[in-house]
């Protein structure tokens, strides 16, 4: 009878989350299930409610996340990971407009429609990690999409975008956010540094981790002159020497420095990046110079031997021309008396 009635009430509980429902703690919402914030009582005050998590909702957000009658406008948090969100757009963030903090996590977002995040002007954290969907060229149109809006992102402090397998980023993209302090980019594709030289002038940290760079822009301190953190760990860097002495430089912080190493050339593979003498690049560590060096000996010694052929053919030359030629000669200095008979 006992199991009966466990077994009643697990389906009951399961039905229930199945079909959605909402449960609040004095400032935190928690709603599970599909449907779950349309079943929520119109007649009741939810003003206080700063902070909302919903689960397994398979959210829309192209539509209304809050429905007529729900007054949410006090929230300014939204934790929506995981929800196997496909769409975004402006209408669905058009009531929360209070938002600060948004979790976007571990979705499949493959459609954006333009501007979706106008409403949130006073955003200041966007985590996005493990959440777009589709090809390169998708990804980018919509990551152009989700930052080139009316609103300027003046609070946007940190964005993040890792875990995504983006593989390209219009240069432009994060122009339009003037309040970006730290970008993450980690564990993507992105193959260099295509940020438009004109933006992210307040940055202050960008993380791009795991990603197949292998040059460091030249001019990366004058385009994003407030950097102070950088991590480009496990990337196949290309250690030149204009990589090296990029990196030795003291006023910015380098992130997992044990995980930064030197793809190329061949004798730096595997080395560690940071654990390279500021001097590796002087003419007695520089592989190039070795060559260089080596190349300037060989043609040393062939000219010194071209110079030493040239001086004996000059002396064997004036032996010969300083020794009398004739039958006179022959005459009076090589010539035998004859024997007597």
């Amino acid at each position: 009878m006992i199991e009966k009635v466990l077994v009643v009430v697990i389906i009951g509980v399961v039905g229930a989350y199945a079909q959605g429902s909402c449960r609040t703690d004095q400032h935190e919402m928690t709603c599970r299930g599909k449907n779950s914030l349309h079943d929520l009582k119109k007649d009741q005050d939810y003003l206080e409610v700063d902070t909302l998590n919903v689960h397994q909702a398979k959210l829309d957000l192209t539509d209304d996340l809050v429905p007529d009658g729900i007054n949410l406008s006090h929230l300014t948090l939204l934790n929506a990971t995981d929800n196997q969100i496909t769409r975004i757009g402006r209408r669905g963030f058009d009531k929360i407009r209070n938002m600060q903090f948004l979790y976007l996590s571990i979705n499949q977002i493959s459609h954006s429609q333009p501007d979706p995040f106008q409403a949130l002007e006073k955003l200041k954290r966007l985590e996005m990690n493990d959440a777009l969907d589709g090809n390169m060229e998708e990804k980018s149109d919509m990551l152009r999409n989700f930052f080139h809006s009316k609103n300027s992102f003046v609070h946007l402090a940190q964005i993040e975008l890792n875990k995504n397998k983006i593989e390209g980023i219009y240069p432009k993209t994060f122009c339009g956010i003037q309040g970006l302090q730290r970008l993450e980019l980690s564990n993507n594709r992105i193959p260099s540094f295509d940020f438009a030289r004109t933006c992210l002038k307040e940055l202050k940290a960008l993380m791009l981790a795991g990603n197949l760079i292998q040059k460091i822009p030249a001019d990366i301190w004058d385009f994003l002159p407030s950097l102070s953190s950088l991590d480009i760990s496990n990337n196949p860097i290309d250690c030149d020497c204009a990589t090296i002495r990029l990196l030795s430089g003291d006023d910015v912080v380098f992130l997992n420095q044990a995980d930064t190493k030197c793809a190329s050339p061949p004798e730096l593979e595997g080395k560690r990046i940071f654990e390279l003498s500021r001097d590796y690049c002087k003419t007695t560590r520089n592989p190039r110079g070795k060559a260089s060096f080596f190349q300037f000996l060989v043609l040393f010694v062939i000219a010194v031997g071209i110079l030493w052929l040239y001086k004996k053919y000059r002396e064997r030359t004036r032996h010969m021309s300083s020794v009398p030629v004739g039958y006179t000669n022959l005459q009076h200095e090589q010539a035998v008396e004859p024997e007597f008979v």
